[in-house]
C-alpha cells in the first residue's frame, strides 16, 4: 500500500469518525430534551385533569376557571377535552396561535402507562409531542400536548452546525491533504523518478525540490550529496586505477623490453645480460613494493582488526633512526622527548609510520636541512613529531598530501609510489588515533602523530614530567 492510499484511507477514516460523533451529539441531545418533553407531559397531566374534573360542559378557558390552583404552570401547554368528537380548548401556548395537534392515535387510561405520540398539526407544519387521557368515569378524553418549535428550531441550529463542523474539518484535511502531498510526497516520487533515471544512464540529474525545513526536503537532499559523493568516489576510483597503471608500467615495460630484447638475441655478452638481469630485478622490486603497499592499504580500508601488543615509542624511533642513518650516512636525525612511552597497538605497523614519515623527509629536503623526531605524551595521548627545514610546500600541495598516489613533482620523476603517507594515515587511524600535517615554505614540514597512551604506563609517563 502507498503513502497516498494510507493518507487517503485515513482522511477517509477521520471523516467518518467526525460524521459518527456529528450524528450521535445530535441524537444525544434530541433524546435529552424530548425526555424533557415528555416529563413536562407526565408532570402537567394531573393538572390537566383535576381542570377538565372541575370544568365540566361547557368548557371554560383556563382564566375563568374557579379554583385555587395556579393556572400558571399549565400555560404553556395545548389542552383539549374532547367530549363525542367534539373538542372545547381549554389552554393554547401563546406562540402556537392558530395551531392544534392531530389527536393521538390512541388513549392511555393510566397515569402508569401513558402513551405520548408525534402528532402534526391540523392546519401548519408544526410538531407536538402530544398524550390523550381517558378522564375516569367520563365520557371526556383529555389532549395535552407541548409545542416542537423550540426544540426543531434548536436541532436545526445544531444540525447546521455539525454539517459546517464536517465542512471544516473536509476543507482542513484537504489542505493538509495537499500540503502534506506537495511538501512531502512529492520531493520522495522525485527521489524515485531520478533514482530511476539515474538506474536509465542520466548519471547527471538531482532531486530539484529540495526544501531543507521538511523532512522529505532533507531526504532529497541527503540523495543528492550521496550521488555527488558516489560520483567523487567513482572519480578517484578512476584516478587510482589509473595512477596504479602508471605506476605499474614502467616496471612491466622495463620488464618485457628486456626479455623481448633476450629473445632477439640482442643480450650476446655478459656484461649486458646482468645489466638486463640487474635492471629486471630492480623493476620487480618496485612492483613487489607497490603491489605490498596496496594490499595494506586494501586491509586497512577493510576495518580488520590489528594485533595489539605493548609499543616502546622511545626504542622503535631511535631504531628507525639508525636505519635511516645505515641508508644515508651523511644525514643526522636528532631525536628529542620522552625517554619511554608505551602504547598498545602494531609494532610494525607504528615502524612503518615512523619510518614513512622520516623517510619522506630525507627523500625530499636538501642534505644540510635538519630533521627532528619528538616524542612527548600528554593528557592521555603520545605525539610523534617529525619537523624538518626543507622548502616545504604550497597550502594546496599540502592539502593533497595524504592523497594516494599523489606527490608534489607531477613529472614523476622523484623515487617512491605516492603511498607513503596514506599508509601513514591509515594505520594512525586504525590505532584510534590522528596525523596533522602542516608545511610552508619559510619555516619546512611538520607532521604530528597523536596515538593513545597504554593505559596501564599513562601515569608513569606523565609522572616523569617528559613532555618536550
Amino acid at each position: 500500500m502507498t503513502l497516498r492510499l494510507r493518507l487517503t484511507c485515513a482522511a477517509a477514516l477521520l471523516l467518518s469518525l467526525v460524521t459518527l460523533l456529528g450524528v450521535l451529539l445530535v441524537h444525544s441531545v434530541a433524546s435529552s430534551e424530548l425526555q424533557q418533553v415528555d416529563q413536562q407531559l407526565k408532570n402537567a397531566l394531573p393538572v390537566a385533569r383535576t381542570i377538565g374534573v372541575l370544568t365540566p360542559p361547557p368548557f371554560r378557558p383556563i382564566g375563568s376557571v374557579p379554583g385555587s390552583f395556579n393556572t400558571s404552570r399549565i400555560s404553556a401547554y395545548y389542552i383539549a377535552a374532547i367530549t363525542d368528537g367534539r373538542r372545547n380548548i381549554i389552554s393554547t401556548p401563546l406562540d402556537t396561535v392558530g395551531a392544534s395537534p392531530q389527536n393521538p392515535h390512541a388513549v392511555s387510561t393510566s397515569l402508569r402507562d401513558l402513551r405520548i405520540f408525534y402528532v402534526g398539526s391540523t392546519a401548519t407544519s408544526l410538531r407536538w409531542r402530544a398524550v390523550l387521557f381517558a378522564v375516569p368515569h367520563s365520557r371526556t378524553d383529555l389532549l395535552i400536548a407541548v409545542s416542537l418549535a423550540q426544540i426543531d428550531a434548536t436541532m436545526g441550529h445544531l444540525r447546521l452546525i455539525v454539517i459546517l463542523a464536517w465542512l471544516v474539518v473536509l476543507v482542513v484535511i484537504v489542505a493538509t491533504g495537499f500540503w502534506i502531498a506537495r511538501l512531502g510526497l512529492r520531493p520522495i516520487a522525485e527521489v524515485t523518478e531520478v533514482a530511476e533515471a539515474i538506474t536509465a544512464g542520466e548519471r547527471t540529474r538531482r532531486v530539484t525540490m529540495v526544501r531543507t525545513s521538511t523532512e522529505a526536503g532533507q531526504l532529497a537532499q541527503a540523495f543528492n550529496v550521496m550521488l555527488d559523493e558516489q560520483i567523487s568516489l567513482e572519480e578517484q576510483l578512476r584516478h587510482f586505477v589509473a595512477d596504479a597503471s602508471h605506476e605499474l608500467r614502467t616496471p612491466v615495460s622495463v620488464i618485457l623490453g628486456i626479455t623481448e630484447l633476450w629473445r632477439q638475441g640482442e643480450l650476446r655478452n655478459g656484461q649486458e645480460r646482468d645489466e638486463a638481469i640487474h635492471r629486471i630485478g630492480v623493476s620487480g622490486k618496485q612492483m613487489g613494493r607497490l603491489v605490498e603497499e596496496l594490499l595494506l592499504l586494501a586491509r586497512l580500508d577493510e576495518g580488520r582488526p590489528i594485533f595489539r601488543a605493548p609499543v616502546d615509542l622511545a626504542q622503535l624511533i631511535k631504531e628507525v633512526a639508525r636505519d635511516s642513518s645505515a641508508t644515508d650516512p651523511h644525514r643526522l636525525v636528532a631525536i628529542t622527548g620522552a625517554g619511554s612511552v608505551v602504547i598498545q597497538g602494531d609494532s610494525s605497523g607504528i615502524r612503518r609510520v615512523v619510518s614513512n614519515l622520516v623517510n619522506n623527509s630525507l627523500r625530499h629536503t636538501p642534505h644540510d636541512a635538519t630533521i627532528n623526531v619528538h616524542l612527548f605524551a600528554n593528557g592521555g595521548m603520545a605525539s610523534i613529531v617529525v619537523e624538518d627545514s626543507g622548502p616545504g610546500m604550497t597550502r594546496e600541495e599540502a592539502s593533497h598530501a595524504f592523497d594516494r598516489f599523489w606527490r608534489a613533482d607531477t613529472s614523476r620523476t622523484q623515487s617512491g609510489t605516492g603511498l607513503g603517507l596514506s599508509i601513514v594515515r591509515s594505520i594512525v587511524v586504525a590505532h584510534a588515533g590522528d596525523v596533522i600535517l602542516q608545511s610552508d615554505s619559510a619555516s619546512g614540514t611538520r607532521v604530528t602523530v597523536t596515538l593513545p597512551l597504554d593505559a596501564t604506563s599513562q601515569a608513569t609517563n606523565l609522572d616523569q614530567g617528559n613532555i618536550v
